[in-house]
């Protein structure tokens, strides 16, 4: 992403995992994120460790793009300019992360 070490602002967090495992923060980071036609700054929290996931998005970005997710169906709706927009999510790429997270934690073990 063309980014520097120097770019993350030092800040330890304590998070816990999907797993329960806790994990310190190296700090945070405000990114430019586009979605469908919204443009928005975001804080992200960043962590060294192995992830299935590049980004997870959480509860403040989803209130800033007053967007309605549902798991269920694996989408999000939000309002923009042009109506509402929608993104949907892949369910081969969610299970093949999901087998990756399950392969990582059993060799860790």
């Amino acid at each position: 992403m063309g980014l520097q070490e120097a770019d993350i602002l030092k800040k330890a967090t304590v998070l816990f995992g999907f797993n329960g495992e806790p994990a310190t923060t190296l700090g945070e980071i405000i990114l430019p994120t586009y979605a469908k036609g919204v443009n928005l700054q975001s804080k992200f929290n960043v962590v060294d460790c192995l992830s299935p996931y590049n980004i997870i998005m959480g509860t403040p970005w989803i209130h800033k793009m007053r967007a309605v997710p549902s798991t269920y169906h694996q989408t999000i709706k939000f309002p923009t300019k042009c109506g509402v927009q929608e993104i949907n999510g892949d369910r081969k790429l969610a299970r093949e992360c999901y087998s990756i997270s399950l392969k990582a934690k059993k060799e860790s073990s």
